[in-house]
């Protein structure tokens, strides 16, 4: 499940407006394009791993130039953070994400820093490759980018087009980055790794354990769609929220009769969705039904950790092993336990979208943080509990503001 799945997600002109906007827009492009002088951009980096304190500013940062005719290069207005960026910045996953590095630049050389973090983001079309054909400079899009490319914290990023959709046409920019990569993630482990469809979870029961974070209330909110009985786990405080997102049953694990109401839910479940990673280790596999094909999914996998602590080799080895080991623990009963992973997926967000702009799934926005106060956003994060998404809108920054006065002076 180690080097297999990343080798896999490897492989896995015209302004819209001709009046003022369009005009600004198309005036922004030709000061911004690489090609027409303006090479460098404002980004959050870090130079060493650490915690937000190692966040820098870089004022003269590169604009990425085009590398694939299928790329496009995208104006960020804005984006996310997400526990991955923070856990990023601490060095988590270092190991594997400069091995795929490596195998992309076919170098190993490659290098991790400086290291720009950002996975999903919303922002607008200014430049494309020469195979891209369904979109147009001036779009309006969202995506989420693998954790080992440059990622999108910074005015400026390059996405592939089989990694971004249109965005939503019901959000704002500022909403519509709160989802893909919490979205993804959750999109990966119950259809992708999970093998699970609207038709096949329909009126099957569902454990969410994690049911605050990104993940957890997207997944409930999809389950919900495709009529799922969903019972959800949180914290007291967060009782209300989960229940106003659908959740049938709400459990509360600071309550102390919380594990006996766990352990009375013995066999109810058709599937359990983990976010959070072996909390209770002793009690979940049993929840699920026995040899009724019964599914227990994880998004927390030790594959990035082992190869951290041990190396690539020896951490994918002991990853397999381990998997191996609780594959064999559940199939006994006739269950399944799968880890699950982030892939980047445009088609799945061109299916999102039509659930967001249909009021299926909502937004769920915490806080929002001006460019200049990204480190900010990242030790609300990192300090966890959070009940939404940590949003960084980059075009409250005073460098938008000024580059935009600028551009009314040129015109």
């Amino acid at each position: 499940m180690g080097t297999p799945y990343l080798v896999f997600l490897i492989k896995s002109m015209y302004p819209s407006h001709l009046w003022k906007r369009g005009v600004l827009q198309t005036c922004h492009f030709l000061h911004s394009s690489p090609r027409c002088g303006m090479k460098t951009m404002q980004a959050w980096q870090a130079f060493e791993h650490g915690g937000p304190e190692q966040l820098q500013l870089n004022p003269s940062a590169p604009i990425p130039t085009l590398k694939n005719n299928i790329d496009v290069l995208v104006k960020v207005h804005a984006a996310s953070v997400n526990p991955l960026d923070v856990r990023m910045l601490e060095g988590y996953g270092s190991a594997a994400f400069n091995f795929v590095r490596q195998l992309n630049s076919c170098s190993f050389n490659a290098e991790e820093f400086p290291l720009q973090l950002g996975r999903d983001f919303s922002g607008t079309v200014v430049h494309i490759g020469k195979s891209v054909q369904n979109y147009k400079i001036g779009d309006e899009i969202w995506g989420a980018l693998s954790p080992w490319q440059n990622g999108t914290h910074a005015e400026y990023i390059l996405a592939p087009i089989c990694y971004i959709s249109k965005k939503p046409k019901s959000l704002n920019h500022i909403e519509a980055s709160s989802f893909p990569y919490a979205a993804l993630t959750a999109w990966s482990a119950i259809k992708i790794f999970g093998g699970l469809c609207e038709k096949s979870v329909y009126g099957k029961r569902v454990l969410v354990i994690g049911a605050t974070g990104g993940v957890g209330r997207f997944a409930i909110q999809l389950l919900k769609t495709w009529g799922a009985d969903v019972t959800a786990i949180c914290a007291t405080d967060a009782i209300e929220s989960v229940q106003n997102i659908g959740a049938d049953i709400v459990l509360d694990y600071e309550d102390p009769e919380f594990k006996q109401n766990l352990r009375e839910l013995n066999g109810r479940f058709d599937v359990i969705l983990d976010n959070v990673g072996g909390e209770y280790p002793d009690l979940t596999i049993n929840l699920l039904k026995k040899w009724q094909n019964s599914r227990y999914i994880t998004v927390v996998s030790p594959l990035l950790k082992n190869s951290d602590d041990r190396g690539i080799v020896l951490g994918t080895l002991m990853s397999a092993v381990q998997a191996s080991f609780d594959t064999a623990m559940s199939v006994k009963d006739g269950r399944t336990f799968r880890w699950a992973y982030f892939v980047p997926n445009g088609c799945a967000l061109k299916s999102i979208a039509k659930l967001i702009d249909n009021k299926q799934i909502n937004p769920m926005v915490e806080a929002v943080y001006k460019f200049e106060e990204a480190p900010k956003a990242y030790e609300k994060v990192s300090k966890g509990h959070a009940r939404g998404k940590m949003i960084i809108d980059f075009t409250s920054s005073s460098a938008e503001s000024n580059e935009n006065k600028q551009e009314q002076q040129n015109v």
